[in-house]
């Protein structure tokens, strides 16, 4: 279970990678057609809003938490014993796995249903699906747990990247 984990949550970040480029790429297009030849790409900005950003911000999410780069504000550790900071960590792990799990569960309706209707994004004369965004909060959530249980198991150690 720890190996396919760790392995989900790798290739996410390398969706999250792969999406980062793209979107590089297509802005910079847009930039140097727009200078340069005063057109640019249509719809490239809602291509960033409902495609690249859902894969780079919910593809990198669980990566970070489970390398141990998550943002945490240690206001009680350095009072709390160890063992208590150690229940506490596993408390703290147990609840964001729930949470996320939840949300997983719920936007995982979200995404099923803009995929059962063929949900698109209007750009121009072009039409792109929708869904694959939404599937990426999904899966983004559904991997946050994931982390979340393979440190409340490994005992809150962290992988490094």
């Amino acid at each position: 279970m720890n190996k396919l984990g760790d392995g989900l949550i790798r290739a996410a970040d390398g969706v999250a990678i792969l999406a980062l480029t793209a979107m590089i790429l297509q802005v910079g297009a847009t930039i140097l057609l727009r200078e340069l030849a005063g057109i640019g790409i249509s719809g490239a900005a809602e291509m960033v809003a409902k495609l690249y950003m859902p894969l780079i911000v919910f593809g990198a999410l669980a990566g970070h938490y489970h390398a141990g780069a998550e943002i945490r504000v240690d206001l009680i550790a350095h009072w709390l014993p160890p063992g208590a900071l150690r229940l506490l960590d596993r408390l703290i792990e147990l609840v964001l796995a729930l949470t996320a799990g939840a949300l997983a569960w719920k936007t995982a309706g979200l995404a099923a249903r803009a995929l059962r209707i063929g949900e698109r994004i209007e750009i121009g004369t072009l039409a792109v699906p929708g869904w694959p965004g939404k599937m990426a909060v999904t899966a983004g959530f559904a991997l946050l747990a994931l982390a979340a249980l393979i440190r409340l198991f490994r005992g809150g150690r962290h992988v490094p990247r």
